[in-house]
């Protein structure tokens, strides 16, 4: 497969699969990532199905836009299995350490590619250091330079945390991305070691710090306090029953603006389920 056509097909995946999740909120709390839906349900698929939702049109523009601008360069260094596996894998080691990291957060959810297009982001520079990112196509920016604001955006995003992004993904992303393509290409760590260390260092610091020390991180010391750190039973029954409420409230107005004919097999169910209940 040509690497042109990975690009162009995981773009086409990520903006059909978002597009359905901003009409049909049902759909999308079905595969969005929530800790307690992958370690007490088992519902293993949204560590994947996650990052092909978007908060919005916003959000998916700016992943995919720079999913592209990045994907473009690469298809003509590296082969089609090789960006795949780097686009995947990062993707995958940035959910896992988010789901890590929120594992005793319940109620703790996230959507987005960032931590995919993160790692196709940055093992582009660390095979191409000298390249240069156009901002708004008037900047021009050294890679290596944009690596590194990349990383202060998203330590200010897991700062702020005002959004449903998940931008812890966003450095275990880029770290698994780049060290993949060093592990790949062994001669660009001695051909571009001092530009690599200044990506990979703070990258790690960062990480390290969100592991050990993440209220060094936060502005607002109740983040953490918000969730829910042990859940009995009647809590767990309390958290299904609000997020089956979302579903219904999602069905009923999708109802109201199209009718009953515009549901799907598995929405009926899900209404019917409910309805039996009361």
């Amino acid at each position: 497969m040509n690497a042109t056509l990975v690009v162009i097909l995981l773009l086409l995946a990520n903006v059909i699969f978002s597009a359905i999740g901003f009409r049909n909120k049902n759909f999308f709390y079905k595969y969005q990532f929530v800790v307690e839906k992958v370690l007490l349900q088992r519902q293993y698929w949204r560590v994947l199905t996650a990052g092909f939702l978007h908060v919005g049109w916003g959000h998916l523009a700016v992943n995919m836009l720079t999913f592209y601008f990045f994907g473009v360069d690469m298809v003509y260094a590296i082969s089609a299995w090789q960006l795949f596996l780097i686009y995947f894998a990062s993707l995958i080691g940035g959910q896992l350490f988010a789901l890590f990291i929120h594992r005793h957060h319940a109620d703790y959810s996230a959507v987005g590619a960032s931590g995919a297009v993160a790692g196709v982001v940055f093992a582009t520079i660390a095979y191409m250091p000298d390249m240069y990112v156009n901002i708004l196509g008037i900047i021009p920016l050294p890679g290596w330079l944009y690596a590194i604001m990349y990383i202060f955006i998203s330590i200010y995003g897991i700062r702020s945390k005002s959004d449903n992004i998940g931008h812890e993904a966003h450095l275990a992303g880029a770290l698994t991305g780049m060290l993949l393509m060093i592990a790949m290409y062994p001669a660009i760590l001695r051909a571009h070691y001092l530009s690599i260390a200044a990506i990979l260092l703070p990258c790690i610091f960062f990480i390290y710090i969100v592991l050990t020390r993440p209220y060094i991180l936060l502005i607002r010391n109740n983040f953490f306090q918000k969730h829910q750190p042990y859940l009995s039973i009647d809590d767990k029954y309390r958290m299904e029953r609000a997020h089956r409420e979302k579903q219904v409230d999602a069905i009923l107005e999708k109802i109201q603006r199209k009718g009953m004919i515009s549901l799907t097999s598995e929405e009926r169910k899900t209404l019917e389920e409910y309805s039996n209940k009361l």
